[in-house]
């Protein structure tokens, strides 16, 4: 249970450095979520699945080659911000994500857009970054609960923006029949390329966000926060034009400092000043003979090298892992579920169930976003009322324990439409839908951000870095196996009319993950609050 009170908690937080990491932060759920409303029919379009059934197993393919290149490439770039800074590092994933999804919207072909998520994958290791960057802006403790929180508040409202914008922005209408068809007949490229404008207006976006981090966001690492950065003197010039305040760069007063120095100095005084210029004015692409202060980092990463992750972080671990296995099935594979066509001969209660509910780009955008906006309004309010009144631990139980009936009763909507049994009003089914996803957006959240505060209370501060980064390694994994397994379970269910077995798998799989968080140890508690 958190000793802070709200009002405790927003004394001196970092708002500003926060707003201006929330941009990189928002963009990237902006970037992934903005092909969940069509990628059903993108894939359709590529003509490489044998029947509807299996465009499931080829959806998955596409999110496994993203998790398992993010896997492969995670820990290599939580390294490299440990040696070039936590900027320049989270600077170059959101560009590498904007390029990837360039090349993503010019796909013609499935195996052009599995290259394009899994270069997406490899140039994008931000997420353990970014959380070390969160910890680093807010490291007092009174304000890292409401730091952690709006992380995954930023990460849910980019959802909303992504899926707005991909279900709007992309016609899917006359793709499905024709692609020829698609867009403005005196426009060839959009004609040849249906799903290229929304990945261009998301690029757009998201090289706009870097832009804007260059010029605001300030370097948190430790040993290299005092290095001079050209964009920070060039944003703090723009916000002095705007009258704001500004405060004094350690570079520069290091510079001040040795200008009025006395000039009547001996040999060896200057040789020293010039050695103090020279650190002071060092970029952040040191090396590591250059820089012996990355030595305490080095002796750090071999030490849990050596002696391996503490038992207490390696819980939290197996924990963020089984969660983020269920949360990437659904939230990729609820767009599938809701685009398929809705195939009213083969639905008979309880048990068979094969096709889907016929939602099109546009309203499955429409969903995401409206429920995205749902568990934003909900996290904004609840949240801190549960980090005042529960322990992390507790706050991530309760989530869990949502789950399993979510996942069970998801299939089922679908017995209520009223094409189904005329006796239904034709509103009920989609209100179902709409109260399951804004639940689930709520309490993704709000799992997302305890096992978050979890693993970072229970991480060593000079490791937290490095186990971070394994940390999302492993749930990269997780995400590499999970859209494999449940693609093909998805595919194979569907294809047998028994489409609600994979499902109600998935709720089994969310008891299992509840009853483990009981491995977590109250003593984790007292150490986070």
């Amino acid at each position: 249970m958190s000793t802070y009170t709200i009002s405790e908690q927003l004394q001196g937080f970092p708002v500003f450095q926060m707003v201006v990491l929330g941009f990189l932060r928002i963009g990237e759920p902006i970037a992934f979520t903005s092909m969940f409303p069509y990628i059903y029919f993108m894939i359709k379009s590529f003509n490489i699945a044998e029947n509807e059934a299996d465009i499931s197993r080829y959806s998955g393919y596409l999110a496994s080659a993203f998790s398992f290149c993010q896997f492969l490439s995670t820990v290599h770039w939580a390294r490299a911000s440990n040696r070039f800074g936590r900027k320049t590092i989270l600077l170059c994933g959101v560009a590498g994500t904007a390029i990837a999804m360039i090349v993503f919207g010019m796909s013609t072909n499935f195996y052009m857009a599995l290259f394009a998520r899994s270069l997406m994958g490899l140039l994008n290791g931000n997420v353990s970054i970014m959380r070390t960057t969160v910890g680093e802006i807010a490291h007092q403790k009174r304000h890292q609960a409401l730091a952690f929180s709006n992380l995954s508040l930023i990460w849910s409202l980019g959802k909303c923006v992504g899926g707005w914008l991909g279900g709007v922005l992309t016609n899917t209408k006359d793709i499905v029949d024709n692609m020829g068809a698609v867009g403005s007949k005196s426009d060839q490229f959009f004609r040849a390329h249906p799903f290229a404008f929304s990945n261009f207006v998301v690029a757009s976006i998201l090289f706009t966000f870097i832009i804007v981090a260059w010029l605001f966001l300030e370097e948190t690492h430790e040993d290299l926060k005092d290095s001079r950065d050209i964009g920070l003197e060039v944003g703090d010039a723009i916000r002095k034009r705007l009258g704001f305040d500004v405060p004094e760069r350690p570079w520069k007063t290091n510079q001040y400092d040795s200008e009025s120095a006395d000039p009547l100095l001996d040999e060896e005084t200057e040789e020293s000043i010039t050695v103090l210029e020279l650190h002071a004015y060092s970029t952040k692409g040191r090396t590591g003979e250059e820089d012996e202060d990355h030595s305490s980092e080095e002796s750090s990463t071999e030490e849990v090298e050596k002696t391996g992750i503490p038992t207490p972080v390696l819980n939290c671990i197996f924990n963020n892992f089984m969660c983020s296995f269920q949360n990437l099935i659904y939230v990729e594979f609820l767009p599938v579920l809701l685009a398929k066509r809705l195939m009213l001969d083969d639905l008979k209660f309880p048990l068979h169930i094969k096709g889907g509910f016929g939602f099109t780009s546009a309203s499955i955008g429409t969903f995401i976003s409206f429920t995205g906006l749902i568990g934003v309004f909900l996290s904004t309010f609840l949240f801190p009322v549960i980090t005042k009144y529960c322990s992390p631990v507790i706050g991530y139980r309760i989530g869990l324990s949502l789950y399993p009936f979510i996942y069970f009763l998801l299939p089922l909507y679908i017995f209520t439409l009223h094409d189904y049994n005329p006796n239904i009003p034709g509103f009920v089914t989609s209100s179902l839908l709409y109260f399951n996803g804004s639940v689930i957006s709520f309490i993704n959240g709000m799992t997302f951000t305890q096992i978050l505060m979890l693993i970072h209370g229970a991480s060593p501060p000079k490791q937290r870095a490095l186990i971070n980064s394994y940390a999302m390694s492993i749930t990269a994994l997780a995400r590499c196996a999970a859209p494999i397994l449940w693609g093909w379970l998805i595919s194979k269910c569907d294809a047998a009319g028994y489409g609600g077995i994979s499902w109600w798998l998935l709720s089994l799989w969310a008891f299992i993950a509840f009853s483990q968080s009981f491995r977590l140890k109250e003593t984790q508690e007292d150490e986070l609050t």
